[in-house]
């Protein structure tokens, strides 16, 4: 079994032994697991592999064990993003697709389905098992502390735990192995079966040990992904086990320990990491459009490669399963030809099999594009700046939809071909994490934690400790609350959101009731925005995006807060011109109360040619007489101080029923926000409409990924309403949502040896 998207390695460095040659035989290596597919024994059951019984105790054994269990991983990489897609809600199978792919998109997965084989997730686990028991643990400078396959081992365990925990999200319940399978009668022997709970528990403690170990350093295996991509980091898979267990058990606990060790991934320093943030990625409108009102296409787009090197500067890929270049070599990404219209052979076109859900696209485009023109106006972008075609594209609402799916009808040989495009699936590689998605588990996380207004941020943002101390902190009182909040440390220096400060307005608790952003005035430096912002302008000045009051019924004054109105200021009112000055000073402080004859004033004003003495004279006389003057200093000043004074009194009085308005206002708030965060009742409000809308961004933001029927798996297990998930995917396939009703219809079965009803 070869793994030629390897390419085999050019250098192959072991990561402890500096001095050590390099393994460059590695370069001819043809299978790189713990035993060729030769000598793979079908024996018994099939979901079983068998390996040799040899030590694991040098660089080489151990590198060629790792990168063959890396290998076996694209085993199981399409079926992931079919499974996680086709049974949700966000893709639609078309009738061209074969009849494996349907029978997932309905539910009806049988024995025969192609991409029903759980022996590849146990060929994954017992190469895992086999390397673990047979790997030289102890190899290395004892007294030092320095043990070589430390870094192995690690990630081992880490690979091991992601592989049972898809599976077991797939099956329901699976024989649970963790020892090597090498012989016929451990072949035949009955395992017990785990379910979801039973492998969280045991593989959050299995990974214990390991967590936030570095990675072994393999130098390179092509030009075209970084080793370092293919590895499972132990904080992520970690968080995962947590969060599936908080939302199995309802554990606001469990959610707590999945937010802090997607934390401590996002500022993990090993391995030449960086910080992890959100980068400044968007689809957006520009000032200049947004400005004239004259909408042709958007700006910038957002890539799901894998070409940066691991530890630049915004490297949102974390974790891929290489794969094969070509079709022909083995395990080839098949999700190209499903998601993508493709030549064949023979010149003709095969029409893509997997296509975007009407519920994807009515999500996208209901969403708000809020944003700043160039002016500085708050700009909501609408349906009637664009044609009807245009918003078909995409257009309208939430931009992302349109930057990863292109798709034109055009005649070949006389017949129409649709040609669809999805951008996410055009790479060789298939992704399991980028840095958005553990952002947006970070915000369930949160959320599930008690937390929805940290969680929010996450969405509207992004995330420094100055955000934190305004919009966060403030909201959560108790030590307790205190102490979890200050674990998350997400320093100004290397987290800068567009937004640290805001003009802000405080009720007597300290809780903020209104904000205005202040936007930083160079933004080049901005690594971090709120996950929506990548498709949906800048959601920080959308008012309605995430409303700040709770919509509950338990005393919040909606009322008086509608009735507090804009504040005052003085420019919002008509004041009188100020009179013109009659005076000339130099003649008045010469002459004061006199009107003075036409040869002192030249005297007074000299060097005027006759004629422009006459008419500087006469305006003179005119404006600066004494009468004139006295007039203006006894009645025209105080008739205009008057008018002002009038316009004050108005201003005033305007103000001070505003302010009367609002300390109205902020005192019932104050009592209530004090009885309401009081009431687990008024929390679990927030949390909803919070979780609604993390929910909608992953739909937005990881669609086509495999992710969206775990997604919402997870909140049936949560709220424990199985509707959840058989709502919105009713709304593709009335069908498949009243299957789903039914938890055993969550999973697929085989042979009765492995599913929820397994024996």
């Amino acid at each position: 079994m070869k793994i030629r998207q390897l390419k085999i390695m050019n250098t192959i460095k072991y990561m402890y032994n500096k001095t050590s040659a390099l393994l460059c035989a590695l370069c001819l290596l043809g299978a790189l697991c713990v035993t060729s597919c030769e000598d793979m024994l079908d024996k018994g059951n099939e979901y079983v592999i068998y390996a040799d019984n040899h030590m694991i105790g040098n660089a080489a054994d151990t590198v060629t064990s790792v990168v063959g269990i890396l290998n076996k991983l694209q085993s199981i990489a399409v079926r992931n993003n079919l499974f996680g897609e086709l049974r949700a809600d966000l893709v639609e199978v078309r009738s061209n697709a074969t009849t494996d792919l349907k029978s997932i998109a309905e539910l009806t997965v049988d024995d025969d389905n192609a991409y029903n084989v759980p022996r590849d997730f146990y060929s994954i686990i017992n190469n895992c098992n086999y390397f673990l028991a047979h790997a030289d643990s102890l190899a290395g400078n004892t007294n030092r502390g320095i043990y070589y396959f430390a870094t192995e081992i690690a990630q081992v365990h880490s690979i091991r735990a992601w592989t049972y925990l898809q599976m077991v999200l797939l099956y329901g319940r699976v024989p649970f192995v963790t020892e090597p399978v090498v012989t016929k009668l451990q072949s035949d022997a009955k395992y017990p079966l785990y379910d979801l709970e039973q492998i969280c528990d045991y593989f959050i403690q299995d990974l214990k040990p390991y967590y936030g170990r570095a990675y072994p350093d393999y130098g390179t295996f092509d030009t075209n992904i970084d080793p370092q991509l293919c590895f499972f980091p132990t904080q992520i898979v970690t968080g995962d086990l947590y969060l599936w267990l908080a939302a199995k058990r309802q554990d606001p606990e469990m959610a707590k320990q999945a937010a802090k060790a997607y934390y401590d991934y996002i500022v993990w320093n090993q391995s030449g990491k960086r910080p992890l943030t959100t980068g400044d990625n968007r689809v957006q409108w520009s000032t200049q459009t947004l400005t004239n009102g004259t909408y042709h296409s958007p700006n910038g787009s957002l890539s799901y490669g894998f070409g940066s090197a691991w530890g630049t500067a915004y490297q949102p890929a974390i974790t891929a399963i290489p794969m094969d270049s070509a079709a022909a070599d083995g395990h080839y990404n098949e999700l190209r030809l499903l998601y993508n219209t493709r030549n064949t052979d023979d010149g003709d076109y095969q029409e893509a099999s997997i296509q975007p859900s009407k519920q994807l696209y009515d999500l996208s485009v209901a969403q708000e594009y809020v944003d700043q023109d160039g002016l500085g106006f708050t700009v909501k972008v609408t349906a009637d700046k664009f044609t009807e075609e245009q918003i078909n594209r995409g257009y309208l609402g939430d931009l992302r939809y349109q930057d990863t799916y292109y798709q034109r009808t055009f005649n070949l040989n006389s017949q129409d071909v649709d040609l669809q495009t999805i951008y996410k699936h055009s790479y060789q590689h298939i992704g399991v994490y980028r840095a958005p998605q553990i952002y947006l588990r970070l915000a369930e996380a949160l959320n599930y934690a008690g937390y929805p207004r940290f969680a929010r941020q996450i969405l509207t943002m992004g995330l420094s400790n100055l955000v934190i101390e305004n919009e966060v902190q403030p909201y959560y009182t108790t030590a307790q609350d205190s102490a979890f909040i200050q674990y998350f440390d997400f320093n100004t220096t290397e987290f800068i959101p567009y937004v640290q400060a805001y003009d802000l307005t405080t009720a007597p608790s300290g809780v903020v009731i209104s904000r205005t952003p202040n936007v930083r005035a160079n933004t080049e430096t901005c690594n971090m925005v709120g996950i929506h912002a990548r498709g949906s302008g800048l959601p920080f000045y959308n008012a309605n995006y995430a409303p700040l009051a709770i919509p509950d019924s338990t005393g919040y004054p909606y009322d008086k807060e509608a009735a507090i109105g804009v504040r005052p200021t003085k420019s919002d009112y008509t004041y009188p011109m100020a009179p013109r000055v009659v005076k000339i000073p130099s003649t008045w402080d010469l002459y004061p109360n006199e009107v003075v004859s036409k040869e002192v004033y030249a005297t007074i004003n000299p060097g005027l040619t006759a004629t422009a003495l006459d008419r500087a004279y006469g305006l003179y006389v005119d404006r600066d007489s004494v009468g004139a003057y006295n007039t203006y200093v006894t009645e025209t000043v105080p008739a205009y101080e008057a008018e002002v004074a009038a316009v004050d009194a108005i201003y005033q009085a305007d103000y001070d029923a505003y302010a009367a308005r609002l300390n109205d206002f902020l005192a019932d708030y104050d009592s209530w926000y004090r009885a309401a965060y009081a009431s687990p009742s008024v929390v679990r409000t927030e949390q909803d409409m919070i979780d609604k809308l993390i929910l909608d961004e992953q739909a937005l933001e990881l669609a086509y990924e495999g992710n969206r029927f775990y997604d919402l798996m997870r909140r049936a297990l949560w709220y424990n309403d199985n509707s959840r998930l058989a709502t919105p995917i009713g709304q593709r396939d009335a069908t498949v949502g009243a299957k789903l009703l039914n938890r055993d219809n969550w999973y697929i079965q085989w042979k009765g040896e492995i599913g929820p009803n397994a024996h």
